[in-house]
């Protein structure tokens, strides 16, 4: 692709001047037509996606455009803090009245997509079109004619606005891919499937405005690995995703997670499983199932209210984990990874125990905790490396993680039996299971010596 590669001393200016245009615009129509807040909104993520769609046509380096996305968000901070700015065209993002960074991840979503695609208009451009399009689309079929809705965190979204967003998000993909591409029509059709329900499901479990960066750089890693696949190979992708979705669907009255939630884990097990394998999803599937079964019963079994960000703390250690795995193909990563979800296990048991039983001895509590934290690695780590000395091996340091992150849990979390569900201690749990995980990867540190003298 050849850009044109204008003066950016006139193609900054040019596009900050249609940045203000739009705001004006929009602003105008707000005040005179009171349209719902979302939708105006929206509407500026439309217009910013497609003003911002010709920038590799029109830059060739990455300076400009980091100029240009850091006078935006200059834009953005004063529009937010300035009162006589935030009273006025600031509205036009402010009106929404919720806690949200949206503005500033568009535009990291989009640098990091110049970044990675300038030098390919399809990887940069479709993305892009996911996010400004199927966003957008989805907020004004949902306002308008929402009737059915899901929770997640922070309110709720309707099952007609993320159904808009598939039918968006499918054409922005298919059209595209299959216009100016080579790829079989029956491959182009499973690709546009594929991302849209992926990417919907990564927007209804994003929060906090985060879906402006997770939508597009997911349609970016999908879209990339997709390409190669062909149309068999897209329907195994599309039948794991579905089966493991309505499996997790049909389990969620058993569970405590939230809709988000639901659709957080179904992504997060079809990612496991498309970049290692199956073994890597059994963790994660023998956390589900069993967490509110082999635990204490609690009156929080009867209220699904646990958000995406919540299953995420959950999750956090073994994405660095697969991620490593995925870069360096080393299985004894496995140990680690498993550990995540057997340290998960016992803390949610020991949590569970405190709170139905406070006056119990808290040695025993731990222990039992931590023998069902153990007992989530024995089929888990054994499917994966067989029966073998070098499983047991990763078996007895992964439990020594389990016990390790349990102890320092007790020990830094407070009030642990009024079952404490606030962000802090989620964060204490992530970090803390992610730092004892380093434990089940030792083994795999320690040199192995030998051989004929």
């Amino acid at each position: 692709m050849t850009a044109v590669n204008l003066d950016p001393w006139f193609a900054i200016p040019a596009m900050l001047a249609g940045v203000l245009l739009m705001f004006a615009a929009l602003r105008t129509w707000q005040v005179r037509f009171n349209p719902h807040p979302e939708l105006v909104r929206k509407m500026f993520h439309l217009g910013g996606g497609l003003l911002a769609l010709p920038l590799p046509w029109l830059f060739s380096d990455l300076v400009p455009v980091m100029i240009l996305g850091g006078a935006n968000i200059v834009l953005f901070s004063l529009l937010r803090t300035v009162p006589i700015l935030r009273d006025g065209p600031g509205q036009v993002l402010a009106a929404v009245q919720r806690n949200t960074v949206g503005e500033f991840c568009f535009i990291l979503s989009l640098l990091l997509l110049f970044f990675l695609a300038r030098h390919t208009p399809l990887l940069y451009g479709v993305p892009l079109l996911v996010l400004a399009v199927a966003d957008a689309f989805a907020a004004l079929i949902g306002k308008e004619y929402g009737k059915l809705f899901y929770s997640v965190s922070g309110g709720r979204k309707s099952i007609e606005g993320s159904l808009a967003f598939f039918v968006a998000a499918f054409f922005c993909v298919h059209v595209p891919v299959l216009l100016f591409t080579d790829t079989p029509r029956l491959a182009c059709l499973l690709i546009g499937v594929n991302i849209g329900l992926m990417v919907m499901m990564a927007e209804a479990a994003a929060w906090w405005g985060l879906d402006n960066l997770i939508i597009p750089l997911f349609s970016y890693v999908l879209l990339r690995s997709f390409r190669n696949l062909d149309a068999p190979e897209l329907l195994l992708h599309l039948g794991f995703l579905i089966g493991l979705s309505l499996f997790i669907r049909f389990w969620r009255k058993r569970t405590t997670l939230a809709d988000d939630g639901l659709f957080g884990v179904s992504l997060w097990g079809y990612v496991a499983w498309a970049i290692a394998g199956w073994q890597w999803v059994v963790p994660a599937l023998i956390l589900i199932t069993v967490y509110t079964s082999v635990t204490r019963y609690t009156p929080v079994n009867l209220v699904r209210r646990l958000n995406f960000p919540v299953a995420l703390a959950n999750l956090f250690g073994s994405i660095i984990w697969l991620l490593l795995f995925w870069h360096y193909q080393n299985p004894m990563i496995f140990a680690a990874y498993a550990a995540i979800y057997g340290s998960d296990l016992a803390i949610i048991a020991l949590v569970r125990q405190r709170n139905a039983r406070p006056q119990s001895p808290m040695q025993a509590s731990m222990a039992w905790s931590c023998l069902k934290g153990a007992l989530l690695l024995v089929p888990s780590i054994l499917l994966f490396q067989g029966v073998t000395l070098a499983a047991l091996g990763s078996l007895a340091a992964a439990t020594l993680a389990v016990v390790a992150s349990t102890i320092l849990f007790a020990l830094l979390q407070p009030n642990i039996e009024l079952y404490p569900v606030d962000g802090v201690r989620w964060l204490r749990q992530a970090l803390i299971t992610t730092l004892c995980s380093l434990l089940a990867f030792a083994p795999a540190l320690i040199p192995i010596t030998g051989g004929a003298s």
